[in-house]
């Protein structure tokens, strides 16, 4: 926050140093005889081009800019020596040059300030949003952070050979729950699933919501011996489900899970999504 504040100060004065500078230039600009208009139109070009695509373009542009107006000194002078209407001082061109140089310089530098801040703002609003670990909705841990946990219990399983399961639960047409029966019966809902999800978990066990319809569960010192339980015991988790108008709402469900172990040859979080993802999608065909 003081960074960016103090990057943002920056900035002001900048703009300050160049709308000065600006003023200045345009005030004293150099009598460029016949070509005057067209220099200062080349002025601006340069300028605007600095200041929105960087100070590396205005450069380039700067230098072809003078290497014109130098050819057209040079050309009048050689080939048309009597004729002086277009003839500018090598003085005149070279201020105009500095002028020119001046500008492009501190417009670019505006441009470079700029965007530091905006990538600034944009790493921390990612910052941001990957400390609001919490989905709104049901008060379970999201995506971000279940990648988070993730990959720290496949470095505890290397580290210390604990085994771990991660469980992948899918509820079955929850959005067309949620347009059938509206908004407040749907929040409803998810308040009753994530009631029966924390009084079927253990307090250790770390449970997340990854989309509308997927939930996982990250299951520590959870083996394979124990899976056979612990899936029937998801499966009928929900049951079925009364409405506010007393209606019976009977959700089915999808469940997948894979068991990390020590031998198992797994580095990244991904790849366990990828595994359980698959097996969770054959169970739906």
């Amino acid at each position: 926050m003081d960074t960016s504040f103090r990057k943002t100060s920056l900035v002001s004065i900048h703009v300050c140093v160049f709308m000065i500078l600006l003023v200045l230039i345009v005030q004293y600009m150099p009598e460029m005889g016949q070509v005057h208009t067209e220099s200062i139109m080349l002025l601006a070009f340069a300028i605007v081009l600095s200041l929105f695509t960087g100070l590396r373009a205005g450069l380039f542009t700067s230098l072809v800019i003078l290497f014109c107006l130098g050819s057209l000194y040079f050309w009048n002078l050689f080939f048309r020596p009597e004729d002086q209407s277009l003839l500018f001082s090598e003085a005149t061109l070279l201020y105009y040059g500095f002028c020119l140089l001046a500008l492009v310089i501190s417009s670019g530098s505006l441009h470079e300030r700029v965007k530091e801040i905006s990538d600034l703002n944009q790493t921390l609003s990612e910052q941001v949003r990957r400390l609001v670990a919490i989905d709104t909705e049901t008060g379970l841990d999201n995506q971000d952070r279940f990648v988070l946990e993730l990959q720290l219990e496949i470095d505890r399983t290397r580290r210390h050979g604990e085994a771990f399961t991660v469980f992948l639960y899918k509820i079955d047409y929850l959005m067309e729950f949620k347009k059938l029966y509206g908004q407040r019966e749907y929040e409803n809902f998810l308040n009753y699933f994530s009631k029966q999800l924390y009084n079927s978990t253990r307090t250790t066990d770390k449970k997340f919501r990854l989309s509308v319809e997927e939930f996982a569960l990250i299951l520590p010192h959870a083996s394979e011996e124990h899976m056979f339980i612990l899936t029937n015991r998801f499966r009928d988790m929900l049951g079925d489900y009364k409405t506010d108008s007393g209606k019976i709402v009977t959700f089915t469900n999808h469940i997948a899970h894979y068991t990390v172990t020590k031998e198992t040859d797994i580095e990244s979080p991904t790849e366990i999504l990828n595994l359980i993802g698959n097996e969770l999608k054959s169970y739906a065909l």
